[in-house]
């Protein structure tokens, strides 16, 4: 495996299950690729991150052997010697530039790098050492860009996002958008990013222009369209670019038979959904899809696990894999006509003010009563009402 994100280590574990020897190389100090490099601890604790690599991976003899990137610290052809079979999950861990004059200047940060730095030397940050300056403007409106903007705030900045859409075609998770909210960010809609203006090299503001929405493009939804004579510059300090993440695949060599599209991510093999042109490299993730959520790099994860033990099964003539009988555990079809309808109970957190200056874990958790309660929900979806 190269990589310890959610689709290299679910592959892991699935092929240790099925009695496999794997190992597993990620480029980072510890595993968990973007659970632990770009998602923050308030969302995500370390140490429950940590756990359950340990008591779901690694305890299945699955060795996982961090600062170890495939290219660098073990050449690529090593690797390829080495091992029967590979999988490649090496995530999106790239930043797309914003093509705009200054980008480069000190104080300008890709959202990837910049989350990936914070959680990798949280003391610097949090003690002063490192620091982004008392305003911050953070440009996208994806997930990535609502985390950065939530840590900025956390380390004392005024934080301001800029988004060149409305913002019901923000893709970050509306619930991740209220929050942000919620903790005092604004969001500047129909706004993009002209120039990144510099002082002896250091930023001091960014010159944007107003939008309007135009005619639809190919997407679906109307394009956006400057307004002529409305730029603005908004003094900052500092600049994360969050427009997007495309994987790095400077470690494939050109000779090794693995194609690597424009796009930047693995092509497939005709028929295969996880086979590269290569047939003994397989990927998933984001990798192969670009940018995607957690919940599609474990599922990638399962699906490539699946098909590089189906393939090896074949090579070596052996009948196919069969899952493992489960537990047979009856249901009575029961419908209580008595039940109320209930919306689903709201999960507690901590209030905004009392959040924006810690790492600590928003979402508290239910009460033991309304655990109960949500569990005691109606969800069956098989019903049928005549």
């Amino acid at each position: 495996m190269i990589g310890a994100g959610p689709a290299g280590l679910t592959a892991a574990r699935d092929l240790a299950l099925r009695g496999y020897k794997v190992v597993v190389f990620e480029e980072l100090p510890t595993p968990g690729g973007m659970l632990g490099w770009a998602i923050p601890a308030y969302r995500l604790p370390r140490n429950t991150l940590a756990s359950e690599i340990k008591d779901n991976v690694e305890s299945l003899g699955v060795e996982i052997k961090c600062n170890t990137r495939v290219g660098k610290d073990i050449s690529f052809d090593q690797v390829n010697k080495e091992f029967d079979y590979i999988f490649l999950a090496t995530g999106a861990h790239k930043s797309q530039p914003m093509g705009v004059e200054g980008e480069n200047f000190k104080g300008v940060y890709g959202g990837v790098e910049f989350l990936r730095d914070f959680n990798g030397d949280e003391e610097a940050w949090t003690s002063g050492k490192k620091t982004l300056g008392s305003k911050v403007a953070v440009i996208g409106g994806g997930n990535s860009a609502i985390d950065a903007a939530r840590v900025a705030l956390r380390l004392g900045a005024n934080v301001t996002i800029l988004y060149r859409r409305e913002k019901k075609d923000m893709p970050a998770a509306e619930e991740e958008i209220i929050a942000a909210e919620e903790e005092g960010i604004k969001i500047d809609l129909l706004v993009a990013p002209l120039k990144i203006e510099a002082k002896d090299g250091k930023v001091i503001g960014i010159t944007c222009e107003r939008m309007k929405l135009g005619d639809f493009d190919k997407s679906g939804r109307k394009r956006p369209v400057a307004i002529p004579a409305s730029q603005f510059t908004l003094s900052v300090d500092s600049v994360i670019a969050s427009i997007g993440q495309v994987p790095d695949m400077t470690f494939v060599p050109k000779d090794s038979g693995v194609s690597v599209n424009k796009w930047s991510t693995f092509d497939l093999a005709s028929g295969s959904k996880s086979q590269t042109t290569n047939p003994k490299f397989f990927t998933g993730g984001d990798a192969l899809t670009g940018p995607d959520t957690v919940i599609g790099a474990i599922a990638a994860g399962h699906q490539a696990a699946s098909d590089m033990d189906a393939y090896i099964r074949k090579m070596n003539g052996e009948p196919a894999y069969v899952e493992p009988a489960e537990e047979k555990i009856d249901i009575p079809f029961i419908i209580d006509e008595e039940s109320e309808e209930a919306p689903q109970a709201k999960m507690p957190e901590l209030h905004g003010p009392d959040r924006k200056r810690n790492f600590k874990e928003v979402e508290l958790g239910y009460k033991k009563l309304v655990a109960v309660l949500e569990a005691s929900r109606c969800l069956r979806c098989d019903a049928e009402v005549s």
